[in-house]
């Protein structure tokens, strides 16, 4: 899988859609305007995606005045195939794909040549795990566009597909491409940096994180990038501060669980008690609760809306092994992508069921994805079964890949190779690890 690319004679903007907005986001100038007598369609437009841009810039999870200015556009003009493509921008936000394919493949029937319906519609598909169908949604959007948006899109396919090379040039071509807002350039950065990091480039991935914050401090997404560097590198105080500030600007699942590995290692239980807690809350509120809830995290995820983070986060933390099970397999009902097929991997890991996992970790490691976790998980999935010789090829890897590519699970991956070679010595034991 490789993208030929078409230079742009001329780069456009937004990270997702890419309709004209001003540099700097001046809500109450384009609310005013859209309010104003015989406003048109365009300025609830221009509002919906201004209102978009706001929730990315601070990782928010509320997309209503978004989606009631698309709503109001699409009153105006029913066939705005910008409103449409704001709707589906609001609906891939919120996960619900379905809807947001909906709405893309609406402004596609209008117009085929639209670069961001194509882009929208290959998100949904890699939600799904069809990835050669998304590829060529975005081959047809970098075709017609090539800027920020097409780039780290196409990155971001190579990566999970397995081509580290092409991903990091394609990346590097967003960021040169650049953005009209601080947060796009962030984004691609965090992103890049990821990249680096699972493959062992430490210091890069630090760089990375650094600049993201340059273009964006006080983004929750790369303040928790460099939360997570920093944990890696065993400086579990500084990660814990720059994790604790992500989550006072917005709470999101990345930091909030990483806040209960870090409190583990520091042998802190009350304040691993509490973290746990706000992960669960975060994903699980209570129904009586949704308004506090939300001015809490910011966030509601509806109880039917199964969650893969939550699955691996209750593998890894909860006490009951069918639960996590049962969660995984729900979000894997729909979505069949790499993310879940791990998460439900790990999930039937800590159940016990070491066949199952094979299977699904198999699948996930089908596209050879540059990612130290998913060669953990099959390596210790190989032990189970006592092969170990495959357990041992996967936990090198890993481990190779990059040797702090987590602060609890590099350790064991490392005892558990240290198992294999020599059983019998005491204390060496991966299972007395976990």
């Amino acid at each position: 899988m490789k993208f030929l690319l078409i230079l742009p004679s001329a780069l456009l903007l937004l990270q997702i859609v890419s309709t004209a907005a001003e540099p700097e986001l001046k809500i109450d100038a384009i609310e005013a305007a859209a309010n104003a007598p015989g406003a048109t369609a365009d300025s609830w437009v221009a509002l919906g995606n201004a209102r978009m841009q706001e929730a990315r810039d601070k990782v928010a999870h509320d997309f209503a005045t978004a989606e009631a200015a698309y709503q109001k556009a699409l009153e105006l003009k029913h066939d705005s195939t910008d409103a449409m493509l704001g709707m589906a921008w609001v609906k891939n936000s919120e996960h619900l794909f379905e809807q947001g394919r909906g709405w893309a493949e609406k402004a596609l029937a209008i117009d085929p040549d639209l670069v961001d319906a194509h882009a929208l519609l290959g998100d949904y598909e890699v939600e799904l795990g069809s990835y050669d169908e998304a590829y060529d949604h975005y081959q047809a959007a970098i075709d017609s566009r090539g800027d920020l948006s097409t780039y780290s899109r196409a990155s971001q396919l190579l990566w999970i597909t397995g081509d580290y090379r092409q991903a990091t040039i394609l990346m590097k071509k967003a960021i040169d491409a650049g953005g009209p807002y601080p947060e796009n350039l962030a984004w691609c950065h965090v992103e890049l940096g990821m990249m680096e990091f699972n493959s062992g480039g430490i210091l890069p991935a630090e760089m990375e994180a650094k600049k993201a914050l340059e273009a964006a401090p006080e983004n929750p997404r790369a303040l928790a990038m460099m939360g997570r560097m920093l944990a890696a590198k065993g400086q579990t105080d500084e990660a814990i501060a720059f994790y604790k500030k992500s989550i006072a600007i917005t709470p999101t699942h990345q930091p909030l669980a990483a806040l209960v590995d870090l409190y583990h290692l520091k042998g802190d239980g009350d304040a691993k008690k509490r973290a746990y807690e706000e992960v669960i809350q975060y994903h699980r509120p209570d129904p009586a609760k949704i308004a506090s809830t939300i001015a809490q995290f910011g966030h509601f995820h509806p109880i039917e809306q199964a969650s893969a983070e939550l699955a691996m986060f209750l593998a890894e933390h909860g006490s009951d092994p069918d639960e996590a099970v049962k969660e995984a397999e729900k979000a894997y009902e729909t979505y069949k992508n790499i993310r879940v097929e791990d998460a439900l991997a790990w999930c039937y890991y800590r159940k016990g069921d070491y066949k199952k996992a094979r299977l699904l970790i198999e699948r996930a490691l089908k596209w050879k994805t540059r990612e130290p976790s998913l060669y953990y998980h099959r390596g210790m999935i190989h032990m189970k079964l006592g092969d170990t010789a495959k357990a041992a090829d996967d936990l090198k890897e890993a481990l190779a890949l990059n040797p702090i590519f987590d602060p609890i699970h590099a350790d064991l991956a490392t005892k558990a190779l240290a198992e294999i070679s020599a059983p019998a010595l005491p204390g060496n034991s991966a299972k007395e690890a976990e």
